[in-house]
């Protein structure tokens, strides 16, 4: 990254149009990653990337578990074992010990679910309301 910010080296759009493709959803774009030689190569430099940078978050911020959604949790299980394995390596051992790395489960329905629990929060607060 010469400079860059992260949003701008690991995108959804880069991978997109590496893989090829015009408006995939998250199941798609997934499947997309290893079908052609641009997708693979798109994924393993934004792969590289993300392991670094969440290595330094790790030496950072000490978390016990980071989980990853949408196409971050895609890039992720490209191959997980190799992907978590080069996050502890980046990060201080002591704190990559017990770090977990997830991806997240909801995949699709995440944001269906996270608009009911904003909704549900508010029906609990007050519920005569």
């Amino acid at each position: 990254m010469d400079g860059g910010v992260l949003e701008d080296e690991v995108n959804r759009a880069r991978l997109v149009h590496a893989a090829g493709l015009v408006a995939p959803d998250d199941a798609q774009l997934a499947g997309a990653l290893s079908a052609s030689d641009d997708a693979i190569a798109e994924a393993g430099r934004q792969r590289r990337i993300l392991a670094a940078t969440l290595g330094n978050a790790v030496n950072v911020l000490n978390p016990s578990m980071i989980v990853l959604g949408g196409f971050l949790g895609s890039l992720r299980d490209v191959d997980r074992d190799a992907f978590d394995d080069e996050v502890r390596a980046r990060a201080l051992a002591a704190s990559a010990e017990n770090l977990e790395l997830a991806s997240a489960a909801l995949g699709a329905d995440r944001l269906l679910i996270g608009a009911a629990d904003a909704a549900m929060q508010r029906l609990l607060a007050d519920p005569l309301g």
